[in-house]
């Protein structure tokens, strides 16, 4: 079975490029593809809506980050951890050397 995911970043491709601007026929093409994957009357077109449906646009967004910065060469540099907080406070110097 496919992942649900996976499905979902490919639903999005083809309406990106059905929404671009360039030549119809192209646009068509990506319309019919997802009408014929979605709309279909098979169990297919039903479990792939079903599957389309599962997926929480909150863990897509949380899928699509989490590969954004496992990968390695990720545009996005991984967040440096700065120095470890001290446990104990420093005595305060006095602004008087003397």
């Amino acid at each position: 079975m496919q992942n649900p995911f996976h499905f979902r970043a490919r639903m999005d491709n083809l309406w990106r490029r059905a929404n671009q601007p360039g030549p119809a026929y192209k646009q068509l093409n990506a319309l019919n593809a997802m009408v014929h994957e979605l709309f279909a009357p098979n169990d297919r077109a039903r479990r792939n809506y079903a599957m389309l449906l599962a997926t929480d646009p909150f863990d897509v967004a949380r899928h699509k980050l989490r590969d954004l910065y496992d990968r390695e060469d990720s545009p996005v540099p991984a967040p440096e951890r700065g120095p470890a907080p001290l446990s104990e406070e420093q005595p305060e110097e006095d602004d008087d050397p003397l």
